[in-house]
Order: structure tokens, then C-alpha cells, then sequence
């Protein structure tokens, strides 16, 4: 048997057209329960100081407790902790830590858009990929050039992407395949 997820990335791979309009329901108690067995749990505390091991102590209750609030709409995201880590050139960047609630909830968003957008990604596209690693790119990339006709090779380095991407184009490539209608759920 399928699950919801699965039909929904069935759906968005046979036609790279659909737009989904409602996907609230795939937010489930059950749902955020298999999301908390996936999550990476080495995280740092957020703004509430709340450790993984104090969420999960309550977990059933913490997850109906959110499921309930992301039904009604109650919802907020609390702060992001930041904290400033060396990136290895002498200098500091940023680094967002959210609660662990907020993770939870963030994790289960970001499966339900994996499977309705990885569909769209090129073979060739590695970045931040389910199952792809910037180790499978590298060897990619030797046996293009070691089997093929390689003239030249360009490198480029992202720098701050995150903090000089347009949000606005950003928001537009979501609303391709999700309705970001006000009224509508996620």
C-alpha cells in the first residue's frame, strides 16, 4: 500500500504541470512520527533551550500537541538561535539553530517539497539532494573527464547564497507546484 507522500510524488513526477492546492493533510501525527525517526538528533538547543532528549521524553504528547496547533492555524515559529561558527578562513558565519519542535516541523515540510520538486532536478544536480552527496558529484565529474572530451572546467563558489537569494523568485518557484494561496494550507 502507498503512502499519501508517495501518491503525491507519484503525482508530481507524471505531470511536471500539477499544482498542489491542499497538502495540510499530510501533516499527521503519524507523519511527524516517522519524520522524528529520521531526524538527525546531534542538534543543538534553540532559543527555549529545549534539548532533543527533553522533547523526545514527551514525544507522543510534544507531536499531537503540535499536530493540533499546525491544524488550527496556532502555529508560530518561535526565534532561531544564532549562533557564529568559524568558516575556515579566519572568518565567522552565521548559524540558525531552531527549536526542536521547529526542526521537527521543518524536516516534515521539506519531505513533502522533496517529493513534489525532486522530480524537476536534473541528474546532473547534486546540491542538498536526498541520497546524493558532494562525494557522488566529485566522481561523477572524474569519469566525465577521464571518459570524455573535456576542454575546460569552470569553478564556482556560492558564497552567502542564502543570505543574497531573491526571496521573491524563491517564492515563485514554489508557487509553480503548490498554491501559496493565503487560504489554502501549506
Amino acid at each position: 500500500m502507498k503512502t499519501k507522500l508517495e501518491r503525491v510524488a507519484e503525482k508530481a513526477t507524471s505531470d511536471h504541470r500539477v499544482k498542489f492546492t491542499s497538502l495540510a493533510h499530510l501533516l499527521s501525527e503519524e507523519f511527524l512520527a516517522e519524520t522524528w525517526q529520521k531526524l538527525n538528533k546531534r542538534g543543538a538547543a534553540g532559543v527555549d533551550r529545549e534539548t532533543i532528549e527533553e522533547f523526545q521524553n514527551n514525544l507522543q504528547d510534544r507531536i499531537m500537541n503540535l499536530h493540533e496547533r499546525i491544524k488550527s492555524g496556532r502555529y508560530k515559529a518561535p526565534p532561531v538561535r544564532r549562533a557564529w561558527i568559524p568558516n575556515g578562513e579566519g572568518k565567522l558565519r552565521p548559524l540558525g539553530i531552531p527549536t526542536v519542535e521547529d526542526r521537527l516541523l521543518q524536516a516534515s515540510v521539506a519531505r513533502i517539497l522533496s517529493a513534489i520538486y525532486e522530480p524537476d532536478f536534473l541528474d546532473c544536480s547534486f546540491g542538498f539532494r536526498p541520497g546524493r552527496s558532494a562525494h557522488d558529484a566529485l566522481r561523477r565529474l572524474r569519469s566525465y573527464i577521464i571518459g570524455g572530451k573535456v576542454m575546460q572546467i569552470f569553478e564556482a563558489d556560492i558564497r552567502s547564497y542564502f543570505d543574497r537569494v531573491n526571496h521573491d523568485w524563491l517564492r515563485n518557484i514554489i508557487d509553480f507546484h503548490v498554491d501559496n494561496n493565503p487560504y489554502s494550507t501549506i
